[in-house]
C-alpha cells in the first residue's frame, strides 16, 4: 500500500506569517481519477479547493478551507450511478509540537481521551515546517461523501426501509416478538 497522497498540495508554515496566506488549486485529473479509486466512487469529475493559512502562534497555524467536488457514486439499491457534488468548509490546526501518530494510542492515551467531550482539540502535525493542505482536503471528502447513497426513486421492496404500508402491517414489530419471549420466561 502506498503512503504517498493521490492529491499532495504541500503549504510551507514558514512561509506563513499572522496576517496569512491565500492558496488555490485544484485536483488533475490524475489525481481525481487516483481519489475516486480510493473512495470508491465511479468517478470525480473536479475537486478545487480555496484555502486560508494563518499563523496563531510560534507553533500553530489555523487553516480555513472551502472545497467543492463533482463526483458520481453507484446507488446500493439500483447500483445506478448518482450524480453529486460537495461545498463545504472545514476548520484545522496544525502544530509544529504535536507528534504524528499513525493511529496508535497509548493505552494512557486511551484513558486521557476517554471523554471526548472534555478532550481538547487537538492538532494536526506539521511535518518539516509544512502540512499537506491536499490530502486535508481529500481527508474532508471522504467524511463529506455519503456512504450508502440511495436514489430518490429507488425502492427495495420488502426491506425495513421501504415505505410499503401492506408489508409494514404484515411484519411483527421487534418490540412485539421481545415481549412475546417474555412471556414465554
Amino acid at each position: 500500500m502506498s503512503t504517498e497522497p493521490e492529491f499532495s498540495f504541500l503549504v510551507n508554515c514558514n512561509k506563513v506569517q499572522k496576517i496569512g496566506r491565500t492558496f488555490e488549486t485544484e485536483a488533475s485529473a490524475q489525481e481525481c481519477a487516483a481519489l475516486a479509486k480510493r473512495f470508491g466512487l465511479l468517478s470525480l469529475d473536479n475537486l478545487k479547493l480555496k484555502a486560508f493559512v494563518s499563523r496563531q502562534s510560534t507553533d500553530v497555524v489555523l487553516l480555513q478551507c472551502y472545497f467543492s467536488a463533482d463526483y458520481v457514486e453507484q446507488c446500493i439499491v439500483s447500483l445506478n450511478p448518482l450524480k453529486n457534488n460537495i461545498n463545504s468548509t472545514f476548520e484545522r490546526t496544525y502544530s509544529s509540537l504535536a507528534e504524528p501518530s499513525l493511529g496508535q494510542e497509548s493505552q494512557q492515551e486511551k484513558e486521557e481521551n476517554h471523554n471526548v467531550e472534555d478532550a481538547p482539540d487537538l492538532s494536526d502535525p506539521m511535518i518539516d515546517g509544512c502540512f499537506n493542505l491536499g490530502e486535508s482536503v481529500a481527508e474532508q471528502l471522504s467524511l463529506e461523501i455519503d456512504p450508502f447513497p440511495r436514489s430518490a426513486d429507488a425502492n427495495f421492496d420488502g426491506s425495513s426501509s421501504s415505505h410499503d404500508k401492506q408489508g409494514v402491517e404484515k411484519r411483527a414489530s421487534p418490540f412485539a416478538v421481545l415481549e412475546q419471549l417474555k412471556k414465554k420466561s
